[in-house]
């Protein structure tokens, strides 16, 4: 699954859906300000959030309901989709697809190591 250039997360958005997707529940706007104040030391405005929040929604990241007045988050992609989608599209963009090319570029002519041959063979094995 190849993911555009528009879903690439900023540092801040990234460190949003870090929270949603540690979260047992969806989350309010004002659970979300609380969190970052408390243990990111982040004095985020409202609508500063509600900006980041909006993005992450046309990303098609999160989904929100509410509940009487109050909007509550939730991711739609687990972190695990997030990553697979993101590695895929830097190794379609950056080495055409090719994990030959990507592999050549990671070890730039050096010697991969014993360990990281090995770890690399048992998991070729076991996507057969």
């Amino acid at each position: 699954m190849f993911m555009d250039r528009s879903k690439k997360l900023s540092e801040t958005e990234y460190e949003i859906m870090e929270v949603l997707w540690n979260s047992e529940a969806p989350m309010s706007a004002s659970q979300i300000l609380s969190y970052f104040a408390e243990y990111r030391n982040k004095d985020w405005k409202a609508q500063t959030l509600a900006t980041f929040l909006s993005r992450l929604t046309q990303k098609g990241l999160i989904t929100s309901k509410r509940e009487g007045r109050v909007p509550y988050y939730w991711p739609i992609k687990t972190c695990e989709e997030y990553h697979k989608s993101n590695a895929q599209r830097i190794l379609d963009t950056l080495y055409g697809g090719s994990i030959k090319n990507f592999f050549a570029a990671l070890y730039g002519g050096s010697q991969m190591s014993e360990e990281d041959r090995e770890a690399l063979k048992q998991w070729l094995d076991g996507q057969s």
